[in-house]
């Protein structure tokens, strides 16, 4: 059962400000939800559900692994602000 002071705990806790009468119809709500919910978990409703992996009926389409986009060195270096060295982007020396 909740009730007023734990629906002014949690107005606290996400920073909403509710008065004492919306706490009072808050409590009255949330309490009958949660009722509704808990009937309903326990007593599912089960029998005509088949056990599934996914609910999609689609096959999964599975790619060769293999490299397509490589070999583009020299492409990726020519961004460099300083130049690059060999296969290397040159960065400043930061420590001495």
């Amino acid at each position: 059962m909740i009730d007023k002071n734990t629906i002014k705990e949690m107005a606290f806790w996400v920073r909403v400000r509710i008065e004492d009468d919306e706490a009072e119809t808050m409590a009255k709500e949330f309490s009958e939800t949660l009722g509704w919910m808990g009937e309903r978990l326990k007593n599912p409703e089960i029998d005509t559900v088949l056990p599934m992996v996914t609910p999609f009926d689609e096959e999964m389409v599975m790619r060769k692994d293999e490299v397509t986009d490589g070999n583009k060195v020299a492409a990726v270096l020519a961004n460099a602000p300083e130049g690059a060295t060999d296969e290397f982007f040159s960065v400043p020396k930061m420590v001495e």
